[in-house]
Formats: structure tokens, C-alpha cells, sequence
């Protein structure tokens, strides 16, 4: 079940699930923490993630990066909401 699944290397403590298609899930915030512990700053972890982490494509099983809930809720706190799309899905 598990077998197809891409691994982002040196970020398993970040590992927070994996998607109905076999998608890693990674937390943000435990990144830049796995980061600064390799002794890297925060701003320096930060753009790295974002540059050599994040902004790898590698095919159809490339990681999904998320924020958690703290993050989520600033960020719903701080945005227009006139631009947020709801799905409504069929139960």
C-alpha cells in the first residue's frame, strides 16, 4: 500500500501523513526546526527550504508541504476573506 511513496531525505520528523494517492505530507515549521539543528539560522533554513526543498518538482509523488494549525489559523485570522473559495463536497 505504502510502496510508491516519495520521501523527502533528512526530513522524516516532519513526516506528519501521506495522501489517498500516496503523497507525503510535511510540516513547514518542522523543516526550518530540522534545519537550524543542521546549524543553519532561521532566515537562512527558511530560504533554503523554500528554494532547494519546495521548489523541487519531481514527478507525481512530490511531497505536499503544509503549515500547521497554528499557522493556519494567523493566516485565516489575516486574509481577505473575499478570496477564499469553499468546496463543498457531496457526503
Amino acid at each position: 500500500m505504502y510502496d510508491d511513496i516519495l520521501l523527502a531525505d533528512g526530513f522524516n520528523d516532519a513526516l506528519v501523513g501521506i495522501t489517498s494517492k500516496n503523497i507525503a505530507v510535511y510540516d513547514i515549521d518542522k523543516c526550518f526546526k530540522i534545519l537550524e539543528k543542521q546549524g543553519m539560522s532561521l532566515d537562512d533554513a527558511i530560504e533554503y527550504f523554500y528554494f532547494n526543498v519546495e521548489g523541487s518538482f519531481v514527478g507525481e509523488q512530490t511531497p505536499i508541504w503544509i503549515h500547521t494549525e497554528k499557522a493556519k489559523d494567523i493566516v485565516l485570522e489575516t486574509t481577505d476573506k473575499s478570496n477564499i473559495k469553499v468546496y463543498k463536497g457531496e457526503a
